[in-house]
């Protein structure tokens, strides 16, 4: 059995023991690879530290291991591109010249849930280890305890739309082990355990809502709709597409119009696409959205909604722009429900609100963001989550903001330290990695405007909070993420080289994939502030506010 070197405290997904099983179990794997595998357990790495990291093993070499002890970098890159091959590892930012490579998500979660599944069938599957996973290093927060729980006799679903479920299995061809997992929250509905807990309730009852009382002839493939509503709560934003394409083509084979299904439920096309970093497809599949009227106000309103976002990130906030959409979108969601009954045109409303009041805060209107985000508060507060844990992330950048402006009040660093820490555990409660690892670079922010502006130290543990951070949105592929760890440090230590003189190197090359990424996304206020950076401007103390994904 291949073992770990102790390299880390760090722990992932899985825990150790967990992954090195893992490995070991993986078919046609040689020990090369496998060492390599191992050796990236602890995050994304580049080349040479994973060559130092393979040279520092402690373990006596078996007799079937290379001979040279010292492994090259050019034999290094074939085990990679081989690991690659098989889907197991992918590359992110230097992709072409100096890449870091890490574990893809996918892999893990399959082989994970593969092992709960064998350990104990009839247990609970979901541990959210496997979804966020202890992130930090150190004193761990208590990670929230799974809530649906999977019961017995999974296979006898004696309802009405049984063959949905098999249509969904065959079409999409996950192992068996993953299917059983997604099997004992689907059979948890039927059998009447709608659990009251956060995300796992959401879905539940938004199962019941858009799947279970729907026509039998759109039950199929609003199932479809359904799981990649799912899969995206997950960050599995690839699986989302996937499943999405799936029920879309399904609907059309049967003669029905998936754009009137979609009416009802927050999923879309543009949602997905903006996750998989395609901002200029997700805006056009928006903007296509809104030039109907077939389907009704709540679907018009979400699809303004959504084409306003994605400028609201790329900095188009002219007044006939972002601000002019949830204008507008707000006035159809008071049509689509007078009397706030229905929860998803509520959550809308909420999140409509939430991303006016950042408009605001962007334009220095601190009193009119805090109205908005109170607003959106009273409506996220009915069992509303993922709009809560965007809403925490929000308030606290606009405590830093108001720390930094005005007369500067120092306590206010303080409120937003807490939000902060509040919304790390709304995330956790949510499975959302992404809303994690945005509330870890907030924090990054905060504790450089907190130096810049109150002369205060450092903390310790500020290079692995960016170093979690990146490893989290390299796990689920969002560059907009990458883009704003590596501008957060160049904005640290890049301009402040006789401060920090052993960052400065990093940085630079740090700030160059920003560049690539922003210029990628279309984020005009990050390409604004690298070009403020590159030409030597005193940035060092900037807020640069963030508007999180």
């Amino acid at each position: 059995m291949l073992g770990f070197a102790p390299t880390s405290n760090k722990t992932m997904y899985p825990d150790r023991a967990t992954f090195e099983r893992m490995v070991n179990d993986e078919p046609d794997l040689s020990f090369a690879a496998k060492e390599t595998l191992l050796v990236l357990y602890d995050g994304p790495l580049k080349i040479r530290q994973i060559l130092s990291r393979i040279h520092s093993l402690s373990e006596p070499r078996p007799e079937n291991r290379e001979k040279d002890h010292h492994l090259s970098e050019s034999a290094l890159r074939k085990r990679l591109d081989q690991l690659i091959d098989r889907g197991i590892l992918a590359r992110a930012a230097s992709e072409r010249t100096n890449p870091y490579y890490f574990i893809r998500r996918p892999w893990l979660f399959n082989r994970y849930i593969s092992i709960r599944c064998r350990d104990d069938p009839t247990g609970e599957l979901l541990d959210l280890k496997i979804l966020l996973g202890e992130i930090t290093r150190g004193t761990a927060e208590p990670i929230q305890p799974r809530v649906i729980a999977t019961i017995g006799q999974r296979t006898e679903r004696s309802h009405e739309i049984a063959a949905a479920f098999e249509t969904f299995q065959k079409n999409v061809g996950n192992p068996a082990a993953l299917n059983d997992y997604l099997e004992g929250i689907y059979a948890d509905i039927f059998f009447g355990n709608v659990p009251a807990s956060d995300i796992d309730g959401s879905l539940a009852r938004d199962f019941i809502r858009f799947v279970a009382t729907a026509s039998p002839l759109e039950q199929e493939t609003r199932f479809f709709f359904w799981y990649a509503e799912f899969f995206l709560s997950l960050d599995l934003y690839e699986e989302a597409f996937g499943v999405f394409n799936l029920g879309t083509g399904l609907a059309e084979a049967r003669d029905l119009d998936p754009s009137a299904i979609l009416a009802g439920s927050r999923i879309s096309r543009g949602t997905i696409l903006m996750h998989l970093n395609d901002f200029t497809g997700a805006k056009e599949a928006f903007l296509v959205g809104t030039r109907s009227e077939t389907y009704g106000p709540f679907a018009a309103a979400k699809n303004l909604f959504g084409a306003g976002e994605i400028e609201l990130i790329c900095g188009d906030i002219g007044p006939t722009r972002a601000p002019a959409r949830f204008s507008q979108a707000l006035e159809l969601i008071k049509i689509a429900d007078a009397e706030n009954s229905n929860p998803d045109v509520e959550e809308l409303r909420g999140d409509i609100l939430c991303r006016t009041g950042a408009f605001r805060r962007l334009t220095g209107e601190m009193d009119g963001a805090c109205t908005c985000y109170n607003a959106a508060e009273s409506v996220y507060r009915h069992d509303l989550f993922r709009g809560r844990s965007a809403l925490l992330l929000e308030q606290a950048e606009l405590a830093r903001a108001r720390a930094c402006t005005g007369t500067g009040e120092e306590n206010l660093l303080v409120r937003s330290a807490c939000l902060y820490e509040e919304a790390k555990a709304a995330a956790q409660r949510i499975r959302s990695l992404k809303r994690f690892a945005e509330a870890l670079i907030g924090e990054c922010e905060l504790a450089r405007t907190a130096y810049r502006h109150f002369e205060r130290p450092l903390p310790r543990d500020i290079d692995t909070k960016y170093l979690n951070a990146f490893d989290i949105f390299c796990q689920i592929g969002l560059t907009w993420g990458i883009a704003q760890c590596f501008l957060s440090e160049a904005l640290l230590y890049h301009t402040s080289a006789d401060e920090f003189p052993d960052k400065y190197a990093d940085t630079a090359d740090k700030l160059i994939q920003a560049e690539i990424y922003s210029r990628g996304l279309g984020l005009a206020p990050e390409l604004a502030l690298i070009r403020r950076i590159k030409s030597h401007a005193p940035v060092a103390s900037e807020i640069h506010p963030l508007v999180f994904l």
